[in-house]
C-alpha cells in the first residue's frame, strides 16, 4: 500500500471553488472597517456644513426679498398719501398694519431664520422710526431725505444670518446685507444731508 504525503493525503477531492468567490469570501479587517466608517462619517460632516450653510444662505436671501417689497410697500404708501411716510403714533396703529394692504403675501414680515422675535412681536423687522426728529421717518414727506443710503427696514436683531451682519432696506429700493454697526450707525444719522 502506497501512502501519499501532502496537503490531500486521504479522503476525497473538495471541489474548488471559482476564483472570483474566493477574492469575495475574504473578509475586512477591523482596521479596513474602521478607517471606511471614518471616511463616511467625515463625508458626511462635510455634506451637514455644507447643506447648513445652504440653508441658512437661502435664508438670507429670501429675507432681503421680504426687506425689499416692505421698501416697496412703504414707497406706495407715501405715493397714496402726499408723499408722506407712515406716522404709527398719530395713526394709533403699527406700521406693519398700515402697509398690510401694500403686500400680498401674509408672511411679509417675518425672516425665515427668526425664531424668538417674531411669535412675540408678531414682526421680525423694524423701521426708521427714531422718535428723533433728525433720524425719524415717521410722518416725514419722502422729498425731505436729501442724503443718500438711507436705512428704512431692518431685521430687529443682528446675526440671524451671519455674525455682526443684518438685512436692511434702503430708502432708494435696494435691499441688502450689512454688518450691524453701519446699520445702527445710519440709524442715528440724520437723514437731511448738508447741501
Amino acid at each position: 500500500m502506497q501512502i501519499r504525503i501532502g496537503p490531500r493525503a486521504a479522503g476525497p477531492a473538495r471541489p474548488r471553488a471559482p476564483f472570483l468567490a474566493r477574492q469575495f469570501a475574504v473578509g475586512f479587517s477591523l482596521t479596513e472597517l474602521l478607517v471606511s466608517i471614518a471616511i463616511i462619517a467625515l463625508l458626511a460632516g462635510i455634506m451637514l456644513g455644507v447643506v447648513a450653510r445652504t440653508r441658512v444662505a437661502a435664508q438670507s436671501v429670501n429675507c432681503v426679498s421680504r426687506l425689499h417689497h416692505i421698501g416697496t410697500a412703504f414707497t406706495q404708501y407715501a405715493s397714496d398719501n402726499d408723499g408722506f411716510l407712515p406716522d404709527p403714533g398719530e395713526l394709533q396703529q403699527s406700521w406693519e398694519k398700515c402697509l398690510r394692504s401694500y403686500l400680498s403675501d401674509s408672511s411679509a414680515f417675518q425672516c425665515p431664520a427668526d425664531e424668538e422675535v417674531f411669535p412675540v412681536v408678531g414682526s421680525s423687522y423694524d423701521w426708521r422710526d427714531t422718535g428723533v426728529a433728525a433720524t425719524t421717518l415717521a410722518g416725514r414727506p419722502l422729498i425731505d431725505v436729501n442724503r443718500g443710503g438711507v436705512v428704512l427696514a431692518f431685521e430687529s436683531l443682528p446675526g440671524w444670518h451671519a455674525r455682526h451682519k443684518m438685512n436692511a432696506a434702503y430708502l432708494d429700493g435696494s435691499a441688502r446685507t450689512m454688518t450691524d454697526e453701519a446699520c445702527l450707525s445710519d440709524l442715528q444719522s440724520p437723514v437731511r444731508g448738508h447741501r
